[in-house]
């Protein structure tokens, strides 16, 4: 009897759990044009040159470029298409950047393009800049 039991409820919880299931997920990948709003292109970019870029939908960001100074950090705020900066590396300047998506919604080709308005702070310009940033799965 206990066999039984034992054999019914692997059976309806394997039935439950199937590997085909995507997971879920609170990030969605950004969809091609022009974002109007930080939602829009909430989530984790990387470049070629292995660069990660995370956008937050508080507004917060966070660049890793192992080529570049190290970490930073800093906020931002998105509005039709246009981006502004602010990272404590750079002081009290802010950048500003246009912002679009090409590419198809889905991670791996979803494609960000910061294109520089502008930005006194150069090493903040040339690592948001140098490289498109590709949708990662978050």
């Amino acid at each position: 009897m206990k066999r039984a039991i034992a054999l019914l409820l692997l059976t309806l919880f394997t039935g439950a759990c199937s590997l085909k299931d995507k997971p879920a997920s609170n990030v969605q990948p950004p969809a091609p044009g022009v974002p109007a709003r930080a939602e829009d292109v909430t989530g984790i970019y990387r470049s070629i040159h292995q660069g990660v870029l995370q956008l937050r939908s508080d507004g917060d960001y966070v660049l890793i470029v192992p080529d570049g100074p190290g970490p930073s950090s800093g906020s931002f705020t998105l509005s039709a298409g246009r981006m502004v900066v602010f990272s404590k590396a750079c002081g009290q300047e802010t950048g500003e950047y246009d912002v679009v998506v090409s590419g198809i919604q889905e991670a791996g080709k979803a494609v960000l393009t910061l294109s520089t308005v502008k930005d006194p702070c150069e090493d903040r310009r040339r690592y948001l800049t140098v490289d498109p940033w590709i949708y990662a799965n978050s």
